[in-house]
Parts: C-alpha cells; sequence; structure tokens
C-alpha cells in the first residue's frame, strides 16, 4: 500500500514508469511516466483489474526492433545515436568499413545476391567483435567502435574478418569478399570529438579505396 507523502510524490515524479495496486489487483494510480508510455489518463485505468505484462514485453520489442538494422541485425544509426554519450574520456578505436565494388556486384548480380552479402559481412562482424559494437550506418558501409588497447589487436581482428569473408557461399555463388577499411583511435572528450574521430577514420577509409582497396588504413586521432 502507497501511503500519501513523500513516497508517493517520489513516484509521482520518478523518470521510470510506475504503477501501484491494492491487495485485490486494483489499479490505485500511476505516476505521468506509465500513462504517457502507455497513452493512457489515470481515469483509464483506476479501480481497473488488468495486466500490461504482455503489452510491455510487446513495447520492449518495439523498441529493440527500432535499434537494429532489418536486414543485418546490427545496431543502426538510430541506436548509434543513443549510445555514442558512453563514448567520451576513453580510449576508443573507430574502424569505418565498405565493401568493395558493392554496387558493381549488386547491377551484375541482383539485390538478392547484394543483401546476401550484407548479411554475412555482418555475420563476420559480429564473429569477431560482438553485437554491442557493429552499426551498419547506411548502405554499404559498417562502423565498430570499441575500447582500444593496441594496434596488433586492431590488425589482428581485421584479418580475422578478411579471413572469414575467404571464399564464401552466397546463395549458389562461392567468392571472396573484400572490405576497405579507415580506423582511428584516440580519446574523445565530447560528444562532438566522438563524431569527429568518426570522420576521421571514414577518411582513412577513403585513404584505402585510392591506395587499391582491400585494405585498411589509419593511425591516431588528433585527439590521441
Amino acid at each position: 500500500m502507497i501511503k500519501e507523502g513523500r513516497g508517493l510524490a517520489l513516484l509521482e515524479n520518478s523518470n521510470v514508469g510506475l504503477f501501484w495496486k491494492n491487495g485485490q489487483l486494483e489499479y490505485l494510480g500511476a505516476n505521468q511516466r506509465f500513462l504517457d508510455y502507455f497513452g493512457l489518463k489515470l481515469k483509464d485505468i483506476l479501480g481497473l483489474i488488468m495486466d500490461v505484462t504482455s503489452q510491455m514485453d510487446e513495447l520492449n520489442q518495439l523498441q529493440v526492433e527500432a535499434a537494429r538494422d532489418p536486414l543485418t541485425t546490427l545496431k543502426n544509426r538510430h541506436s548509434f545515436d543513443r549510445d555514442f554519450v558512453y563514448l567520451t574520456q576513453r580510449d576508443i578505436s573507430v574502424m569505418m568499413i565498405d565493401i568493395d565494388y558493392f554496387k558493381t556486384f549488386n547491377d551484375k548480380f541482383g539485390h538478392l545476391y547484394g543483401d546476401a552479402v550484407l548479411k554475412k559481412i555482418s555475420e563476420a562482424l559480429l564473429h569477431v567483435y560482438g553485437i554491442g559494437h557493429c552499426y551498419r550506418y547506411g548502405g554499404d558501409e559498417f562502423l565498430v567502435i570499441e575500447d582500444f588497447e593496441s594496434k596488433d589487436r586492431l590488425r589482428r581482428n581485421d584479418q580475422k574478418v578478411r579471413e572469414y569473408l575467404k571464399q564464401v557461399k552466397i546463395l549458389d555463388l562461392k567468392f571472396d569478399i573484400h572490405i576497405s577499411a579507415g580506423c582511428v583511435y584516440g580519446q574523445a572528450q565530447t560528444p562532438d570529438e566522438v563524431y569527429e574521430i568518426i570522420r576521421e577514420a571514414d577518411r582513412m577509409l577513403y585513404q584505402s579505396k585510392d591506395n587499391g582497396r582491400n585494405q585498411i588504413s589509419g593511425g591516431p586521432s588528433h585527439y590521441n
């Protein structure tokens, strides 16, 4: 039972959606966060006996889906915008990855094959880096952000991805998938600096392309 006073005020002002019931499971109240989440008004629920567990599960699933790219299951740009605030004031490495000649492949074999290549790239990144670090940044461009340990580790992980992409079967074809990458490591003090490190990695990606593709270029950020 929720008592009047300070305790009730804390619940009502909480940033977490909360509700309270009596012994008969009738709703006695809810805070505004809870009401806004379900699009309800207080008078709509008072005295009702209802189970919102299934609704909460459905909403949680929708939130997960909104944060993931539906084709590759990697995190998407929306998810990155939410995550990047945790990347400041720590040593990070940022890698931008692009599939070599992907448009030519898509035009030659069709989007069904192109989609299968995107999935295989995602599978390789997940295998090496894990879901928490990988994003589909847009089109055939991928982003990997993780804590920086050493240049040797960056090279080893890049090589693992490339090994994973050798002689892969894409529908009824079998071939090597080649990627170009740009990697920069350093410590950003602000969210704006995180974005700048990403832009630096993107410039390194285009250096790899200019140097013949199928390689990785990079080094320390000027924030290092």
